[in-house]
């Protein structure tokens, strides 16, 4: 057992049903692996409209440069091939901002396709 688990030990004992904080994500696996979320749900605090902290700018977010899909105009559908580790891995990104994958791909290209535009238009320090 870890410190950090022992320490959760001790404050439990003080108070049963008091939320400990927790060390490591792996603290707090272990101790609601054992328990039932709905006894300390008085405890717990309401985060449905608030974003965690470490979520990413996605499209429709404020200060967002994530390509949108434009009200107006056509879009194409494109099919292209992958590995397929390559598609989990954007996969578990988009899951952490919170977007749909081919959202996150759109953005990506729509971005490099820009980076690729600016560098074919010379700028004045080229002349």
């Amino acid at each position: 057992m870890s410190d950090s688990a022992s320490e959760m030990n001790v404050s439990m004992k003080d108070n049963p049903r008091s939320i400990p904080d927790f060390a490591s994500e792996e603290d707090a696996r272990a101790f609601w692996a054992t328990r039932d979320s709905a006894d300390y749900s008085d405890q717990m605090k309401d985060v449905t409209g608030t974003p965690p902290s470490q979520l990413g700018i996605g499209p429709g977010r404020v200060g967002s440069r994530a390509r949108k899909r434009p009200a107006t105009g056509r879009m194409d559908v494109v099919a292209l091939r992958f590995l397929s580790e390559m598609v989990e891995a954007v996969k578990e990104i988009a899951a952490q901002r919170h977007l749909p994958y081919q959202t996150l791909m759109r953005s990506w290209i729509g971005e490099r396709l820009e980076q690729e535009q600016d560098k074919s238009i010379p700028s004045f320090r080229d002349r």
